[in-house]
């Protein structure tokens, strides 16, 4: 089954957890029924029980004090599935379903990540029910995104046609299904339809009314939408001010907004586009000016800690940005034999920067493997550099316990690529390397073309998106 994009998920996630936290404080519990042999609550009734699975659940573990994990909330989610597609089953075996149990049973089998019968669902509840509607325009918005990621564009463009025809239209759903068709028409390297639909979810990004409550979420739909139309822009090679035309247009929103994270993501990304255009002194005058106008400008301390903390970063990665990257010093290679960076002109380099730890570092490693099996048959070299901290598994370790804590560490992680571990603290000087995980893309030239720290926040989608880049570079 194939997973809907990373953007959509992003934004149903925020949704899912606002949705929740409201329904949890509201103290509505809506209490499964007895067991039965056969269940004959209405469809509505059914999909508001699996709908509220996860609040009822959250408001449990609340009463109970039980603190909030990942594995716990996973397992939640995965019971919520189990449940919807459980109902789904059962209302799809009644006879002679109405126009409500269908509407009804779509969104069971979207609940449930069963994207093919969702499709096949709404499509038949809008056959019997055309033209304008609620309820008919929220059935297209989803056959849009799923059949986009399905790269069935041809039901989703036509979907999408009749989304535009009828009322009532809602922005943010414009922007969810035309980014979607973007998404999948630049993965499908169609890149003249990408872009059409990139600046209209980019249009339809600007016409969003912010809020008090929702000033986030307007400002991260603004920038994965210009993020996404820029990448587009600079793939196809159109003039640089076009890009940079976009960028300066969305720090200009986000200082109406406000908001200073958005103003900080749009500086840092239209720094990068002039790195990729090879004008390092305006990436470099871009990040001064921008901590010019954090320091005069901004009056709450909060958002001015923020960004100088970031934009000093993004200012420090700068320095070596462009520049041919420092030898490595390892004083144990783990699983790799010794080398040197210079050994591998020609090769694509991906060094990661992390200790044991550090908890973030780990949340990276299932995309390091995963990039490593992808690209390595092309050119890719990833390596793990580290340093003795004198400590493991949480008790102090001299080099040689170390040494054994680290080939167990490698294995039990299933790390696939070469550790390196040093003894000073020379790695990450010369890198600049001041806070871990950070990761640092080195061209087949030995010049460094990205620098970037942290896991998570649609981070691993620009390592990937840069590492497809280089590879393809000759």
């Amino acid at each position: 089954m194939k997973k809907i994009s990373t953007f959509i998920l992003l934004t149903c996630c925020a949704l899912a957890f606002a949705s929740i936290w409201v329904f949890a404080q509201s103290g509505r519990v809506v209490t499964p029924p007895a067991d039965k042999s056969k269940d004959e609550r209405s469809a509505s009734a059914l999909y508001d029980d699996a709908a509220g699975y996860t609040a009822r659940k959250f408001r449990e573990f609340a009463d109970k004090k039980i603190s909030f994990n990942p594995k716990l909330a996973d397992q939640t989610y995965k019971e919520q599935k189990e449940l919807a597609a459980r109902y789904a089953t059962e209302l799809s075996a009644r006879q002679n379903l109405t126009s409500d149990d269908l509407y009804y049973l779509g969104l069971l089998y979207h609940l449930s990540s069963n994207e093919e019968r969702t499709v096949e669902t709404f499509k038949r509840f809008l056959e019997a029910n055309q033209g304008a509607g609620a309820r008919q325009q929220f059935a297209r918005y989803i056959v849009v995104l799923r059949s986009a990621e399905s790269k069935h564009f041809a039901e989703a463009e036509s979907q999408l046609a009749d989304y535009l025809r009828f009322e009532p239209r809602k922005p943010n759903e414009r922007v969810g299904m035309e980014n979607a068709l973007a998404a999948a028409y630049h993965k499908d390297k169609q890149l003249d339809r990408a872009v059409a639909h990139a600046e209209e979810a980019y249009k339809a990004a600007k016409s969003l009314q912010p809020t008090a409550q929702n000033v986030d979420a307007v400002a991260q739909v603004l920038y994965k939408s210009s993020s996404a139309l820029v990448d587009i822009y600079q793939e196809l090679k159109r003039p640089e001010k076009a890009a940079t035309a976009v960028l300066e247009e969305v720090r200009k929103l986000a200082q109406a907004l406000p908001s200073m994270r958005l103003y900080v993501d749009a500086t840092i990304k239209l720094a990068d586009v002039f790195m990729d255009n090879k004008h390092k002194a305006d990436a470099v005058k871009t990040i001064e000016s921008a901590l010019d106008y954090a320091k005069t400008s901004v009056k709450r301390m909060e958002d001015q800690r923020y960004m100088f903390s970031a934009l000093e970063r993004k200012q420090n990665q700068l320095r070596i940005e462009g520049e041919a990257a420092p030898e490595i010093t390892v004083a144990k290679w783990i699983e790799q034999s010794p080398l040197k960076l210079s050994d591998l002109r020609g090769h694509v380099v991906l060094l990661d920067f992390w200790a044991t730890w550090c908890g973030p570092c780990l949340a990276a490693f299932p995309h390091l493997r995963e990039w490593n099996e992808k690209y390595k048959p092309r050119g890719l070299v990833v390596l793990g550099i580290t340093k003795y901290y004198g400590r493991g598994d949480g008790k102090e370790m001299t080099p040689p316990e170390e040494n054994n804590f680290l080939e167990r560490f490698k294995k039990e992680h299933n790390l696939t690529y070469g550790v390196g571990v040093a003894d000073t603290d020379n790695n990450l000087r010369s890198y600049g390397v001041s806070a871990i995980p950070t990761a640092v893309l080195i061209d087949r030239q030995g010049v460094i073309r990205l620098v970037t720290t942290g896991s998570g926040g649609g981070n691993e989608t620009t390592i990937e998106s840069a590492i497809e880049k280089l590879l393809e570079e000759q």
